[in-house]
């Protein structure tokens, strides 16, 4: 099957920063050019919100995104081109860099007061999923290369920081996926992976690169540790060690 492959070619940190700088400009001038109302979404916007997430690991997101609101003429177009605050790629000190109600209205603060997981609209199309259908983004791993991708140069013996999502659903559709009526991959779907799994995860269409193979599209690993984000919260924070 063809996938729509919107990041071939960038192999590199800096590729992709240089990919989202092009990407947020013209964006930016298209705004302009439409006189788009503040806040407000234009075509393109949603695939370079998407490629913002995908592309940099969160260090690199905090420094992009702190350069980008420099420029004033970016602040109409946060919601639309990096999503809705707060923000987990800031730290705490960050919180007056703007006001959050000028980019979302009724949102108090641009970050968290401690640090946090990705949240669940930050994934995006995310790096990795499973057979259950779990998604994963990569944070960080052990030893990096200065110009490495975060799905990038997973080698065997490296540990990992992940974050996985499992996708939301209601009270009553949860209650009968436990009970078994939906089969046990829905069942398995529900949870997050614990302590000692073995996984099996491919990359998102998105991210594969065009005549690879599953061996270059899969990545084995064990979980270490894993902690959910907060009480209830679809999303929690793992320590993968790759296989």
């Amino acid at each position: 099957m063809a996938y729509p492959r919107p990041y071939e070619g960038i192999a590199t940190l800096r590729g992709a920063i240089d990919f989202l700088n092009e990407t947020f400009a013209a964006q930016r001038e298209q705004a302009a050019s439409e006189q788009a109302p503040p806040n407000e979404a234009i075509a393109g916007d949603f695939h370079a919100r998407e490629a913002f997430w995908a592309l940099l690991p969160p260090e690199e997101q905090r420094k992009f995104f702190l350069r980008i609101v420099g420029n004033r003429h970016f602040w109409p177009r946060l919601r639309t081109l990096v999503g809705s605050p707060p923000y987990s790629f800031l730290r705490p000190e960050d919180e007056g860099v703007l006001r959050a109600a000028g980019i979302c209205k009724g949102r108090a603060k641009m970050a968290h007061g401690e640090p946090t997981a990705t949240g669940y609209n930050e994934f995006g199309r995310g790096h990795y999923e499973d057979n259950v259908g779990r998604l994963y983004r990569m944070i960080a791993k052990e030893n990096p290369n200065v110009d490495d991708l975060p799905w990038i140069g997973l080698a065997s013996g490296v540990r990992v920081v992940a974050d996985v999502r499992v996708q939301k659903r209601t009270t009553s559709t949860k209650v009968a996926i436990a009970k078994g009526s939906k089969g046990p991959i829905a069942q398995a779907a529900l949870v997050f992976p614990r302590v000692g799994d073995s996984l099996i995860l491919r990359l998102v269409p998105a991210l594969r690169a065009s005549g690879g193979g599953d061996a270059e599209d899969t990545l084995r690993a064990r979980v270490d540790l894993g902690r959910q984000k907060a009480p209830a919260s679809p999303v929690a924070r793992l320590v993968l060690r790759v296989q």
